[in-house]
């Protein structure tokens, strides 16, 4: 099993730095995209809204490749969600078919838990926007929580396919086991941490998800002490080729092995991973062999915390 440590940032220009720091939005954009193009098969009566929300999503996602001001793409996004929703619940409420009403409900529920998410994210852009590097507390209940609510919309876009459990008990024979441990040995029993380093967190574990097959395990711990932060996600997936690894932090280079894999992704998250650690003063460790798993490892100095430092409420 062959391990590279990482301590320099990969190279990107401006342009690839902020689509790589907009990974997770531009992710969930691309899975609005998909969902919006299944719901018009159930429900023909929208064809016409799903092509024009479409048409939107991918004009917000060049928005903000582009640089656009999140202040302008914001009500843009709300008026999307807001309409596409609406002419989902009159379909609803005109269709008499139970089969139809069920698929109908489903997208409802569905499209409503990826809206959610997306909007949260966005959120957190606004916040960082003044200071792209602003760190805050978090209670380690409200950051595992972050990470429960994603694995909850993927198994939902799932429509059946696999379930996802954090208490292995639950699991069944095709569905997901996440082990997510977390700890501040800080004063106070809060994690101090930049608010990016949540998002690069997310973006591992879903990719290490995305990678597994159902029925495997995927890891996540998080502990911090005096000295900074470290984590690890691990899994149980199709790893990565030896003469790839460090390959796989360049921009948008995927692994040999997953390339006709489908996936709405565009290999930004371990960039953006070995991007911001490396540059916040830490290291990235990369572990993994073909078929039997990957293991991610970072570690992040402490940043001095203020007398009345921001608090993370997500």
């Amino acid at each position: 099993m062959k391990e590279v440590v990482l301590t320099k940032p990969p190279y990107m220009n401006a342009s690839e730095q902020r689509i790589a720091d907009m990974h997770t939005v531009l992710n969930i954009i691309n899975i609005l995209i998909g969902e919006l193009s299944l719901t018009e098969t159930e429900v023909p009566e929208l064809s016409e809204r799903s092509k024009e929300l479409d048409a939107e999503l991918h004009a917000i996602a060049r928005a903000i490749k582009e640089g656009g001001e999140l202040a302008r793409i914001m009500p843009r996004i709300r008026d999307s969600e807001a309409a596409v929703l609406a002419h989902l619940r009159e379909a609803l409420e005109q269709e008499e078919s139970a089969s139809s009403r069920a698929e109908i409900k489903a997208s409802i529920s569905n499209l409503e838990s990826i809206f959610a998410i997306f909007k949260k994210r966005l959120n957190e852009l606004e916040f960082r926007m003044d200071d792209p590097d602003v760190w805050g507390q978090i209670a380690p209940d409200v950051f595992r929580q972050q990470f429960e609510d994603v694995f909850a919309a993927i198994a939902k876009n799932s429509k059946g396919d696999y379930g996802i459990h954090f208490n292995l008990n639950q699991k069944g024979q095709g569905d997901y086991y996440i082990d997510l441990k977390v700890e501040a040995q800080l004063d106070g029993g809060q994690l101090w941490m930049p608010l990016r380093l949540i998002d690069v967190l997310r973006d591992l574990t879903a990719n290490a998800r995305k990678y597994t097959e159902p029925g495997g395990q995927v890891a996540l711990v998080v502990n911090q002490d005096e000295s900074g932060i470290r984590a690890v996600v691990e899994d149980s997936g199709c790893g990565i080729p030896d003469d790839e690894i460090e390959k796989v932090t360049e921009f948008g280079y995927r692994a040999s092995n997953v390339r006709k894999r489908p996936t709405l992704g565009g290999g930004f998250g371990l960039t953006k991973a070995a991007w911001l650690v490396t540059t916040w003063g830490g290291r990235l460790t990369i572990r993994s062999e073909v078929d039997q798993g990957t293991t991610i490892k970072l570690f992040i100095p402490n940043k001095p915390m203020p007398s009345n430092p921001p608090v993370f409420k997500l």
